[in-house]
């Protein structure tokens, strides 16, 4: 949880030019952060997941 909040504070503003980052294979792409959450009770989650 750490990291993924060291990278949130890194992005600072989210209407900004965003963070550059290091891919895998040592390309450098700008990244943009994006937090999102979906909200559903139990059953509705279960559908969306395809569990019984």
């Amino acid at each position: 949880m750490a990291i993924v909040l060291a990278l949130l504070k890194a992005a600072g503003d989210l209407d900004g030019d965003g963070v550059e980052m290091v891919r895998g294979d040592g390309a450098v792409k700008r990244v943009y952060a994006l937090l999102a959450a979906y909200v559903a009770d139990y059953p509705e989650q279960c559908l969306v997941t395809c569990m019984k």
